[in-house]
């Protein structure tokens, strides 16, 4: 009985940490008005780009699943909208870090009693949530310039968009962690931004890349998450793309453990080196 009295305050205890974190986040988002509406402005304009490049493109099987036809507005839309989450995760827990930083923060939030696993995950929440919303509104948005989304498998965009944040979270964190060590954001997330748009689908078929830009695609979990979510808003079954989903969870499981231990490792040598509060 007291072993899961504890436990169940030890829950409580992370939950409450979390939705701290999250409400913090928030209220500093929304506190900076003109940036938080300029964000969704940058929705429409993603929708309209994504519509003229459509119109340049004729349909073709290449871009559905299956050997379905889809047209080029549905493939680039539908990658554009979910690609906005692994931008969230590569940025949003190396700026929550560099912002605690800044405003000298940092080192108090490190030694309070919550895990730092907790700590550095909760840095994501409210990005995470508000990515999720801007998508939705990217997606609502497309239907009128065309994209057809009613032969959407809830269950598999579901199971994707889980194993989505899972899978690419890990490597916001590894950025986090060089925060920490080097006092600067680097050019971590304009690389693998850089190198996804290139050879992770999104603008054109992996199947169109040569064999070593395709091996490369195939190691980047973007490509698998795209193939999921795209394949979910298109009609295919989980079964259809289970390959993907066992790629993204067993890189999960592999991944998150490894970044945790690797943010860990930085604070902890920040704190021999006496640097933890310096920026």
């Amino acid at each position: 009985m007291i072993a899961v009295a504890l436990r169940q305050q030890s829950i409580g205890s992370v939950l409450a940490a979390c939705w701290a974190i999250f409400v913090r986040d928030a209220r500093i988002a929304l506190s900076y008005q003109l940036n938080f509406w300029l964000q969704w402005v940058t929705v429409l304009f993603s929708v309209g780009l994504s519509y003229f490049l459509g119109r340049l493109i004729s349909p073709s099987a290449a871009f559905g699943v299956g050997g379905h036809q889809e047209s080029y507005f549905d493939y680039v839309a539908i990658n554009i909208a979910f690609l906005r989450f692994q931008q969230t995760a590569l940025q949003s827990f190396a700026l929550a870090i560099r912002e605690s930083q800044m405003a000298g923060t940092l080192e108090a939030t490190l030694v309070t009693p919550v895990k730092l696993s907790v700590i550095v995950l909760s840095a994501g929440l409210w990005a995470f949530f508000n990515t999720a919303l801007q998508t939705g509104s990217y997606l609502l948005l497309a239907i009128p310039f065309g994209l057809d989304l009613h032969r959407a498998d809830v269950v598999t965009v579901l199971v994707f968009l889980v194993l989505t944040v899972l899978c690419i979270a890990p490597l916001g964190v590894v950025a986090a962690s060089a925060v920490i060590m080097f006092k600067q954001i680097g050019p971590f997330e304009f690389f693998i931004t850089g190198l996804s748009n290139v050879v992770g689908g999104v603008y054109f078929p992996v199947a169109m890349l040569p064999l070593p830009l395709a091996i490369a695609a195939w190691l980047l979990p973007i490509t698998h998450a795209l193939n999921g979510l795209r394949g979910g808003l298109q009609g295919a079954s989980l079964a259809q793309v289970s390959s993907d989903a066992l790629w993204l969870t067993l890189a999960s499981a592999i991944l998150l453990p490894v970044s945790l231990a690797f943010f860990a490792a930085a604070v902890k040598r920040a704190k021999l080196d006496g640097t933890l509060g310096q920026y």
